[in-house]
């Protein structure tokens, strides 16, 4: 998502953008594309460049916590949505943890069925 922001922009251009945060070039133009992360147009000559302002390096920081929590980036976007719509309340925040939450438990849940089954099997043919 391209915010147009005049010729004289101010901003990161994408390499110290990604050097800031500590990710690849490749990262950033990806989340700017699914709308996670928001740049501004800096012109040189005939060309436009992705500039990318401070706002933006908290906002990576954010995506990155939430991937780290398990949220996916679709989940991760419609959060965004909402933070910047203003309706990410505090309670809010703590129903989708709490619903996250609640995902994992039932995923480690299987993943913990699926070890004892295999460790059956293992146990089995080591006899």
């Amino acid at each position: 998502m391209v915010h147009s922001q005049g010729e004289d922009a101010e901003g990161m251009l994408i390499g110290e953008f990604a050097e800031r945060v500590g990710s690849s070039k490749d990262t950033v133009r990806f989340y700017t594309r699914l709308g996670l992360l928001m740049s501004g147009e800096r012109a040189a000559g005939r060309r436009s460049y992705a500039v990318y302002g401070e706002d933006q390096v908290e906002r990576f920081s954010f995506i990155e916590q939430c991937k780290s929590l398990g949220f996916t980036l679709q989940e991760i976007g419609s959060g965004l949505r909402e933070r910047d719509a203003g309706a990410l309340t505090a309670s809010r925040q703590q129903v989708l943890l709490e619903e996250k939450l609640r995902t994992i438990e039932q995923r480690i849940a299987t993943l913990r069925q699926a070890e004892k089954k295999l460790r059956a099997k293992v146990d089995r043919s080591a006899q």
